[in-house]
């Protein structure tokens, strides 16, 4: 099985360089569709696991979110003090401090929506809020809205009615 993994790997990057423009948007789709898909399919089983963890330890929500920023401290402190040993926040401006905030702000929501509800919910919002951003792009900053938007902005709100209804 690896080796058949590995096989494919091979005639895949030996063959792009020669295919026609054609086979190659071919090949960039495909691969683009099984990355989405495998991307797609970790998160929903590191959302379910992270939600029985979270739900089966004696630990609280808070507890939990220590635990794992120190954990998330072992790993970037090392990497920020590689990248520049003099000053670990060289380079950071304000706006970046915002960014990081609003991240870790909205890991802690994550954490409170798995909390006291569960992981379809969670992806539910996300998918909704997707579309609202693009929704808001669209208006405010022009920005595109082909059929494959729409599309996947009907099979979310679809989704959501349905699983709200059912």
């Amino acid at each position: 099985s690896s080796f058949r993994c590995m096989y494919m790997y091979m005639y895949v990057a030996c063959a792009a360089p020669v295919l026609d423009d054609d086979a190659r948007l071919w090949l960039d789709y495909s691969v683009g569709v099984a990355a989405v898909s495998i991307e797609s399919f970790l998160s929903g089983l590191s959302n379910v696991y992270f939600e029985k963890v979270l739900k089966s330890t004696p630990l609280s929500l808070w507890e939990r979110n220590v635990q794992l920023a120190c954990y998330s401290l072992l790993i970037y402190v090392p990497m920020a003090i590689y990248a520049n040993p003099s000053s670990i926040l060289l380079g950071w401006s304000w706006i970046t401090c915002v960014v990081a905030f609003l991240s870790a702000f909205g890991g802690i929501l994550v954490g409170l929506v798995l909390n006291y509800m569960d992981s379809i919910a969670k992806n539910l919002s996300l998918s909704i809020a997707i579309v609202l951003t693009t929704l808001f792009d669209h208006f405010f900053f022009n920005g595109p809205m082909n059929m494959q938007i729409v599309a996947s902005g009907s099979v979310v709100i679809i989704s959501i009615l349905n699983y709200t209804s059912g």
